[in-house]
């Protein structure tokens, strides 16, 4: 379990660490060109690991599996949107960061998925659990979020009076 507490702190690093870069870059080039610049490196990066994924594989030293065209079918539509989504979260993201900073970029972002993850738990609650059950859940939830932004919100009132 400790592995993958470690690897979440290590993706949470990565994720602020990416930010810097693309806002970055998006101040040299633009947020869409930044976005394109970095699907294009990551699909590199991905295609040349599973390729050598799949060369071990072959060789019997890992296990990997590929979906058959079955599997593909059985995918909702839907699903592929991840990827738009994806790739609109990179161009936001580097064209906000150089305009509000890095620290109220990720605390904002950060709130917008625990309220996007409150609602699906209120979603998920609501077909298996008493409305008093899941309030009791979600309002803490729902307050710290608010916290969060009223605190982001406060500090970049403070600075402008």
């Amino acid at each position: 379990m400790i592995i993958y507490l470690l690897l979440a702190l290590v993706n949470g690093i990565l994720i602020g660490l990416c930010r810097a870069l693309n806002g970055r870059l998006s101040q040299s080039k633009g947020p869409f060109i930044a976005s394109f610049y970095n699907h294009i490196v990551g699909t590199l990066i991905l295609t040349l690991l599973l390729g050598a994924l799949i060369t071990l594989s072959i060789w019997g030293e890992f296990q990997i599996s590929l979906p058959t065209s079955l599997a593909w079918a059985e995918i909702p539509w839907f699903a592929y949107f991840g990827g738009v989504i994806g790739a609109l979260y990179v161009a936001i993201n580097s064209h906000i960061l150089t305009r509000i900073g890095a620290l109220k970029a990720a605390l904002l972002v950060i709130s917008g998925q625990m309220l996007t993850s409150v609602a699906f738990e209120l979603f998920e609650l609501s077909h298996s659990a008493s409305i008093t059950s899941t309030l009791t859940q979600a309002l803490p939830q729902a307050c710290g979020v608010a916290l969060i932004i009223l605190g982001v919100y406060s500090s970049n009132r403070s600075w402008h009076e």
